[in-house]
């Protein structure tokens, strides 16, 4: 493959290519109806964690598994909206030529469908004011980045043109800017650990002044854009994967946590809402199945919430709540837990794999 190209991925191909984060050590994905996990590199070995070796039984058959359209266990007590990728298909297998993005009613337990075509939309993240969507997409044959207005009956527009793979976006807080990664300009700079490379851009929310943020070796991917204006990010650099920070200019960067150093990983940042504190998901030789950690934003010793196969954290808007994925009889449901690691709440059972839960701003 050569700089700037992306292979045409349309209707029922998955998003796997050497350079994207579905086949790279941090977060792969298989997708086989015999074989669907999601595995991270950690040393020279990969372990199936987080979601967390999704070893789906029954694949010729099953109930079929709807996202919870049609109504999950309401929980006013919690309340707030949660948009989600779900794979629906019996048993929640990826047998459908797509994920779709869907958004949960916590205190009602309403879930709707935001898109309906087949193409691949997924890795959404809210405007900062909950009005619009930023998502991947490949309903124009290729795996771009795209808005959806939902405060004007859902119109789409596209952000970028083609080139690579351009991912996993995240608004500034003053929702001018989106970050995302990309391989758009080809391999620029030493593979990293997992020999694989991606890069962090910057695109206005209307699609222009694209812009190159980061120029740097290795795998730079899992962007968040805190309150406070820093980004959060995942990199290989240092040999496996921790949390980095840095301003929105890309100096000043900090490493965050050394996950390295314990045999294990650290990945996918979220901010909390008044920036003191980032969750993450991470695994070490002393805590080897994937859980969710909570770590001072200023940096200092992180803290496990879960106690394994878990994933995908992200704060609610009033900052009481953390939502995350976890390996539930062999698939991804949400679940919500307390900062202080209490209360832990199962929010859907419906058996289809859900990912990258995000909790809309209020």
């Amino acid at each position: 493959m050569t700089s700037g190209q992306s292979p045409n991925l349309r209707e029922g191909q998955p998003l796997v290519s050497p350079l994207s984060p579905r086949a790279n050590p941090l977060f792969r994905v298989h997708c086989r109806c015999e074989d669907w996990r999601v595995s991270r590199r950690v040393g020279g070995l990969t372990v199936a964690t987080a979601l967390l070796s999704l070893q789906l039984a029954g694949c010729g058959g099953g109930q079929q598994a709807n996202c919870g359209v049609g109504g999950v266990r309401p929980h006013p007590e919690i309340g707030g909206q949660i948009l989600f990728t779900c794979y629906p298909g019996p048993g929640g297998r990826l047998t459908a030529p797509s994920g779709g993005l869907f958004l949960l009613d916590v205190a009602t337990g309403q879930v709707r469908a935001l898109t309906s075509d087949r193409a691949w939309n997924i890795w959404a993240d809210w405007s900062p004011d909950g009005s619009e969507v930023a998502f991947e997409s490949t309903r124009d044959g290729w795996s771009d980045l795209y808005v959806m207005d939902l405060s004007n009956g859902g119109r789409v527009r596209r952000l970028t043109n083609g080139r690579g793979f351009n991912e996993e976006p995240s608004w500034s807080p003053d929702g001018v800017w989106i970050v995302f990664q990309s391989t758009r300009d080809g391999i620029t700079a030493p593979l990293g650990h997992g020999r694989n490379y991606k890069d962090l851009y910057l695109v206005r929310s209307d699609g222009t002044d694209l812009r190159r943020l980061t120029n740097l070796p290795g795998y730079n991917g899992d962007p968040a854009w805190g309150p406070g204006g820093r980004i959060a990010f995942g990199s290989d650099r240092g040999g496996n994967f921790d949390i980095y920070t840095m301003a929105a200019d890309s100096r000043d960067q900090r490493q965050l946590t050394d996950f390295h150093g314990t045999g294990g990983f650290a990945a996918y940042p979220r901010w909390s809402p008044d920036g003191s504190r980032i969750v993450f998901d991470a695994e070490s030789r002393a805590w080897p199945a994937a859980s969710i950690y909570s770590i001072p934003a200023a940096g200092g010793p992180p803290s496990r919430l879960t106690d394994g196969f878990d994933a995908r954290p992200d704060w609610s808007p009033d900052g009481q709540w953390v939502v995350f994925l976890r390996n539930w009889h062999g698939h991804g449901e949400l679940f919500v837990i307390r900062p202080d690691g209490s209360d832990v709440t199962q929010l859907t059972s419906d058996g289809a794999n859900k990912d990258v839960p995000r909790w809309r701003p209020r």
